[in-house]
Order: C-alpha cells, then structure tokens, then sequence
C-alpha cells in the first residue's frame, strides 16, 4: 500500500512539474493518469465483489441461519453450511451486523436488520459466551 500511494504521489508530482515548465498537456494527462488509477483500485474490487455476489447461485433467494449452543447453521438454497463454534476466532459488533470471523479475513455476517431487538440481545449473549473477542 505504502508503494502504491508512493506511485500515486509521483505521478501527481510529475503532472505538477510538467504544468509548470511549459508542458501542460503532458502534465494534465499524468494528474488526470493518477486520479483515474487512484480511483479504479478503489472502486475496480468493490465492483467484482458485487459482481460474484449477484452470479453466485448460493447468494440468490432466502439464507436461514440457525444458531444453538453447539453450532451454526446455515442453510442456502444450493445446500448447508454447519461450523461448530470453535471454528470462529473472534466476533465484532457493528452498528448493523455482526461479523463472525473463522479466519483474519473472511467471515459470516448477521444483520440486525433481520432480527427483533430481543434477538440482538440473544445473540449478544450468545456470541459473547462462546467466542472469545
């Protein structure tokens, strides 16, 4: 990251340089180079995630998720997904989820958008019994 923002910094610099020694079309075309590349690595992955979400069979339709002092459950329309709870590393709670990690980057999210305000307390207690944060 810290050698990509390095890229984007001399780019911009050279743009600037050229603008001021008599080179302004040169110059306008490597600032507008660093803001389309700065833009595309920005919103270029956010773009496929969707992308693999709206073609993925297993996002389409209803997924019920159903949690007990052993395991979760989670059952899409292509099939069922079980995980014990030590399979999960940590959990965080956001203001609209709750993300249940099983490794540093990928993990199983729950909306509260989906649930009564009893259930975020259940669920509350629940996480908080079984996964250490």
């Amino acid at each position: 990251m810290f050698l990509f923002v390095l890229l984007l910094a001399l780019l911009f610099l050279v743009g600037i340089y050229l603008i001021n020694h008599n080179f302004p079309v040169a110059g306008w075309v490597w600032l507008g180079m660093s803001a389309v590349i700065g833009i595309a690595v920005y919103e270029v992955p956010r773009i496929q995630v969707k992308r693999s979400l709206r073609s993925s069979p297993s996002a389409q339709g209803e997924i019920v998720l159903a949690l007990d002092d052993e395991d979760t459950v989670a059952t899409f329309p292509t099939g069922e997904s079980r995980l014990n709870w030590r399979a999960y590393t940590k959990y965080k709670e956001t203001g609209s989820m709750f993300p249940l990690f099983f490794s540093p980057y990928r993990y199983m999210s729950i909306p509260k958008r989906a649930m009564t305000p009893q259930q975020v307390e259940t669920l509350r207690a629940l996480v908080k019994a079984r996964i250490a944060r």
